[in-house]
């Protein structure tokens, strides 16, 4: 399970659903994981300040994981987040700042359960 959280000062009508089609499909790839256990979610029109400046299209994205979230990996997420929210919503990659977090099967539920049950 994995889940990609977008929080962004770009307008929710501007975040074309195929940006979440592309998402979803890019680190089912780099994740090497089910479609179906990739979440993505993107809380537009938040106000972020980036560099001193607030008008600016922005991003803060988080990826959370159970595997595949390492060093070497991490390079192929970043990459493909990045071309996929330089060309649908359309940020400067110097306004894009990417998190990976590490998910232990026991800290993420699903379906009732947590993923080591």
């Amino acid at each position: 399970m994995s889940i990609l959280r977008l929080d962004t000062n770009v307008s929710h009508s501007d975040i074309d659903d195929e940006f979440l089609v592309q998402s979803t499909e890019a680190l089912a790839k780099t994740l090497k994981k089910p479609k179906s256990d990739i979440l993505v979610f993107v809380n537009g029109n938040q106000p972020i300040t980036i560099a001193g400046s607030a008008e600016e299209p922005a991003v803060i994205v988080s990826l959370l994981s159970v595997d595949g979230i390492n060093e070497i990996d991490n390079k192929l997420h970043s990459a493909a987040l990045f071309s996929l929210i330089t060309k649908y919503l359309k940020i400067n990659e110097n306004r894009i700042t990417v998190t990976f977090s590490p998910i232990e099967s026991h800290a993420m539920g699903r379906n009732g359960k947590t993923l080591i049950q």
